[in-house]
Protein backbone atom coordinates (compact mmCIF):
# COMPACT_ATOMS: atom_id res chain seq x y z
CA UNK A 1 0.00 0.00 0.00
CA UNK A 2 1.27 3.26 -1.31
CA UNK A 3 0.21 7.23 0.39
CA UNK A 4 1.71 10.60 -0.21
CA UNK A 5 0.66 13.01 2.22
CA UNK A 6 1.21 17.09 1.09
CA UNK A 7 2.04 19.33 3.84
CA UNK A 8 3.88 22.74 3.38
CA UNK A 9 3.98 22.35 7.18
CA UNK A 10 7.48 20.43 7.84
CA UNK A 11 6.15 19.60 11.46
CA UNK A 12 2.81 18.70 10.47
CA UNK A 13 4.25 16.36 7.74
CA UNK A 14 6.12 14.31 9.39
CA UNK A 15 3.77 14.26 12.67
CA UNK A 16 0.93 12.47 10.16
CA UNK A 17 3.56 10.54 8.44
CA UNK A 18 5.56 9.41 11.63
CA UNK A 19 1.87 8.63 13.28
CA UNK A 20 0.62 6.74 10.01
CA UNK A 21 4.10 4.55 10.28
CA UNK A 22 3.74 3.58 13.45
CA UNK A 23 0.42 2.19 13.33
CA UNK A 24 1.26 0.53 9.37
CA UNK A 25 4.73 -0.32 9.10
CA UNK A 26 4.40 -2.09 6.17
CA UNK A 27 2.91 1.50 4.63
CA UNK A 28 5.03 3.30 1.52
CA UNK A 29 4.84 6.71 2.09
CA UNK A 30 6.23 9.74 -0.14
CA UNK A 31 6.01 13.23 1.01
CA UNK A 32 5.26 16.63 -0.53
CA UNK A 33 5.69 20.39 1.09
CA UNK A 34 4.30 22.00 -2.32
CA UNK A 35 1.38 21.05 -5.06
CA UNK A 36 4.22 20.89 -7.64
CA UNK A 37 5.82 18.05 -5.92
CA UNK A 38 2.51 16.57 -4.84
CA UNK A 39 1.40 16.23 -8.68
CA UNK A 40 5.36 14.77 -9.86
CA UNK A 41 5.10 12.27 -6.74
CA UNK A 42 1.61 11.06 -7.38
CA UNK A 43 2.31 10.97 -10.79
CA UNK A 44 5.12 8.58 -10.55
CA UNK A 45 4.11 6.79 -7.85
CA UNK A 46 0.23 6.29 -8.12
CA UNK A 47 -0.61 6.24 -4.43
CA UNK A 48 -3.79 4.20 -3.36
CA UNK A 49 -4.07 7.62 -1.37
CA UNK A 50 -3.47 11.35 -0.90
CA UNK A 51 -3.71 13.25 2.54
CA UNK A 52 -3.16 16.68 1.48
CA UNK A 53 -3.64 19.93 3.05
CA UNK A 54 -5.12 22.62 0.84
CA UNK A 55 -3.01 26.06 1.71
CA UNK A 56 0.40 24.65 0.17
CA UNK A 57 2.43 26.97 -2.25
CA UNK A 58 2.49 26.10 -5.96
CA UNK A 59 -1.43 26.35 -6.56
CA UNK A 60 -4.49 27.42 -6.18
CA UNK A 61 -6.82 25.44 -3.62
CA UNK A 62 -9.34 23.97 -6.61
CA UNK A 63 -6.40 23.62 -9.31
CA UNK A 64 -4.19 22.01 -6.73
CA UNK A 65 -6.43 19.30 -5.61
CA UNK A 66 -7.53 18.64 -9.20
CA UNK A 67 -3.86 18.48 -10.52
CA UNK A 68 -3.58 15.34 -7.80
CA UNK A 69 -6.70 13.77 -8.63
CA UNK A 70 -6.02 14.26 -12.53
CA UNK A 71 -2.30 12.69 -11.83
CA UNK A 72 -3.82 9.39 -9.31
CA UNK A 73 -7.45 9.38 -10.34
CA UNK A 74 -7.22 5.90 -8.15
CA UNK A 75 -6.19 7.98 -5.70
CA UNK A 76 -8.64 7.88 -2.19
CA UNK A 77 -8.15 12.08 -2.00
CA UNK A 78 -8.10 13.19 1.53
CA UNK A 79 -8.15 16.61 3.08
CA UNK A 80 -6.40 17.73 5.90
CA UNK A 81 -7.06 21.69 6.75
CA UNK A 82 -7.25 24.88 8.99
CA UNK A 83 -9.18 26.11 6.19
CA UNK A 84 -12.77 27.08 7.14
CA UNK A 85 -14.49 28.77 3.80
CA UNK A 86 -17.28 27.02 3.24
CA UNK A 87 -17.58 27.02 -0.66
CA UNK A 88 -14.05 26.64 -1.22
CA UNK A 89 -14.57 22.99 0.98
CA UNK A 90 -17.48 22.47 -1.24
CA UNK A 91 -15.57 23.06 -4.46
CA UNK A 92 -13.47 20.60 -3.33
CA UNK A 93 -15.53 18.26 -1.97
CA UNK A 94 -17.10 18.05 -5.59
CA UNK A 95 -13.82 16.89 -6.91
CA UNK A 96 -13.87 13.60 -5.26
CA UNK A 97 -12.81 14.03 -2.22
CA UNK A 98 -13.21 10.90 0.38
CA UNK A 99 -12.78 12.92 3.49
CA UNK A 100 -12.31 16.54 5.02
CA UNK A 101 -10.37 16.95 8.46
CA UNK A 102 -9.62 19.79 10.48
CA UNK A 103 -6.14 20.10 11.53
CA UNK A 104 -7.83 20.52 14.98
CA UNK A 105 -8.84 16.95 15.32
CA UNK A 106 -6.96 14.61 17.61
CA UNK A 107 -4.35 12.86 15.83
CA UNK A 108 -5.89 9.28 16.85
CA UNK A 109 -9.44 10.01 15.67
CA UNK A 110 -7.80 11.58 12.87
CA UNK A 111 -5.63 8.42 11.77
CA UNK A 112 -8.79 6.12 12.24
CA UNK A 113 -11.19 8.54 10.16
CA UNK A 114 -8.36 8.25 7.35
CA UNK A 115 -8.34 4.71 8.00
CA UNK A 116 -11.92 4.31 7.54
CA UNK A 117 -12.01 5.76 4.41
CA UNK A 118 -9.26 3.97 2.84
CA UNK A 119 -9.94 -0.01 2.67
CA UNK A 120 -6.18 -1.58 2.10
CA UNK A 121 -5.34 0.10 5.14
CA UNK A 122 -8.14 -1.60 6.84
CA UNK A 123 -6.87 -4.70 5.70
CA UNK A 124 -3.38 -3.88 6.71
CA UNK A 125 -4.32 -3.71 10.46
CA UNK A 126 -6.10 -7.00 10.17
CA UNK A 127 -3.25 -8.58 8.31
CA UNK A 128 -0.70 -7.53 11.40
CA UNK A 129 -3.27 -9.29 14.30
CA UNK A 130 -1.95 -12.72 15.02
CA UNK A 131 -4.97 -14.99 14.05
CA UNK A 132 -5.75 -15.97 17.83
CA UNK A 133 -6.14 -11.90 18.70
CA UNK A 134 -8.25 -11.70 15.75
CA UNK A 135 -10.22 -14.80 17.41
CA UNK A 136 -10.32 -13.25 20.89
CA UNK A 137 -11.27 -9.41 19.21
CA UNK A 138 -14.01 -10.81 17.68
CA UNK A 139 -15.52 -12.83 20.44
CA UNK A 140 -15.09 -9.87 22.65
CA UNK A 141 -17.19 -7.88 20.49
CA UNK A 142 -19.83 -10.73 20.63
CA UNK A 143 -19.94 -9.12 24.31
CA UNK A 144 -18.30 -12.42 26.11
CA UNK A 145 -15.92 -12.46 29.40
CA UNK A 146 -12.62 -13.31 29.19
CA UNK A 147 -13.59 -16.55 30.90
CA UNK A 148 -16.33 -17.68 28.32
CA UNK A 149 -13.91 -16.38 25.86
CA UNK A 150 -10.76 -18.96 27.39
CA UNK A 151 -13.94 -21.53 27.14
CA UNK A 152 -14.83 -21.30 23.20
CA UNK A 153 -11.48 -21.04 22.08
CA UNK A 154 -9.86 -23.68 24.95
CA UNK A 155 -6.83 -21.36 26.44
CA UNK A 156 -6.50 -20.59 29.90
CA UNK A 157 -7.64 -17.38 31.08
CA UNK A 158 -4.57 -15.41 31.62
CA UNK A 159 -3.78 -16.12 27.54
CA UNK A 160 -7.01 -14.69 27.31
CA UNK A 161 -6.55 -11.71 29.33
CA UNK A 162 -3.02 -11.07 27.62
CA UNK A 163 -4.39 -11.08 24.45
CA UNK A 164 -6.87 -8.23 25.55
CA UNK A 165 -4.20 -6.33 26.80
CA UNK A 166 -1.78 -6.75 23.49
CA UNK A 167 -5.39 -5.66 21.68
CA UNK A 168 -5.76 -3.13 24.02
CA UNK A 169 -2.50 -1.78 23.83
CA UNK A 170 -2.83 -2.32 19.96
CA UNK A 171 -5.82 -0.03 18.91
CA UNK A 172 -4.21 2.75 21.58
CA UNK A 173 -7.55 2.22 23.51
CA UNK A 174 -8.14 2.54 27.50
CA UNK A 175 -10.17 -0.60 28.27
CA UNK A 176 -11.31 -3.59 26.20
CA UNK A 177 -14.96 -1.52 25.33
CA UNK A 178 -12.66 1.33 23.57
CA UNK A 179 -10.55 -1.68 21.95
CA UNK A 180 -14.04 -3.32 20.67
CA UNK A 181 -15.01 0.35 19.56
CA UNK A 182 -12.17 1.36 18.27
CA UNK A 183 -12.21 -1.52 16.10
CA UNK A 184 -15.14 -1.54 14.81
CA UNK A 185 -14.70 2.52 13.68
CA UNK A 186 -11.76 1.02 11.49
CA UNK A 187 -13.98 -1.62 10.04
CA UNK A 188 -11.29 -4.07 12.31
CA UNK A 189 -14.17 -6.35 13.06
Amino acid sequence: MRGLICDDHPLMREALAGAMRDRWPDLILAEASDYPAAWALAEAAQPDFCLVDLGMPGAEVVAGVQGLRTRAPEAVLLVVTGITDTALLEAVRALGVAGLFSKNAESELLIEAIAARVPGLQAMVVARLPRRQQEVLRLLAEGLTNKEIALRLKISPATVKNHVARLTTWLGAVNRTDAVARAQRARII
